[in-house]
């Protein structure tokens, strides 16, 4: 059994999987550099990376398992990295949005932020 596994084609979706997993990270990591608008940057396309990830991590999973291909781990790493940064961001979206929605009107805010409440 052992031979079959060494010797089954690796899943392309499984490599781009993990691709976009390494991918997702470092983007991520660039948005935190303390730089003008690069989180405007580095976090929507660290999101549509993670997305990616995610996606082809889950269809290569199910290819694997049909067709007896190898590269599983490729595809949980790139699932992994991939969620865990989606998650991030979307934690990053919904506290963004909590804070001009509950924020009280007794509060002073920023001059550059009183104009953008909602």
């Amino acid at each position: 059994m052992n031979e079959e596994i060494i010797n089954s084609p690796i899943n392309t979706q499984s490599i781009l999987s993990l691709v976009f997993g390494i991918l997702t990270i470092l983007s991520f990591c660039t948005g935190m550099i303390p730089l003008p608008f690069t989180g405007f940057i580095c976090f929507p396309t660290s999101f549509l990376l993670g997305f990616l990830a995610l996606i082809f991590g889950a269809v290569s999973l199910n290819q694997i398992r049909k067709h007896n291909e190898s590269g599983g781990p490729m595809a949980w790493i790139g699932i992994m990295s991939g969620g865990f940064v989606f998650m991030c961001v979307m934690c990053m979206i919904v506290a963004f949005a909590s804070f001009f929605i509950f924020t009280p009107n007794s509060v002073p805010m920023p001059p550059f932020i009183q104009q953008f409440q909602i």
